[in-house]
């Protein structure tokens, strides 16, 4: 699974397909803790959060947010071994 964006602590990762699927999504890990899955929303949609493991209610809103600031980054990673987003 590719790493497509660090942040401090942070680490955003997209899995390729046949693994993964759609909706545009993102996993979100902190180092020592669990994992946010993060459904990457569209241009006129936010992110939202999929499900949270083992993550404090504090450290899945920091996810949240490092998503939502690089949303269209993130999407444009998402394309890129899943196709274009409709």
């Amino acid at each position: 699974m590719p790493t497509v964006l660090r942040a401090g602590s942070w680490v955003v990762r997209i899995y390729a397909p046949p693994r993964e699927h759609p909706p545009p999504h993102v996993h979100v890990v902190h180092e020592g803790a669990g994992q946010a899955i993060i459904d990457l929303g569209g241009v006129d949609t936010p992110p939202a959060i999929r499900a949270i493991h083992r993550m404090r209610s504090q450290e899945a809103l920091e996810a949240y947010r490092l998503v939502e600031r690089h949303q269209p980054q993130l999407l444009s990673a998402w394309e890129a071994p899943h196709g274009k987003v409709d």
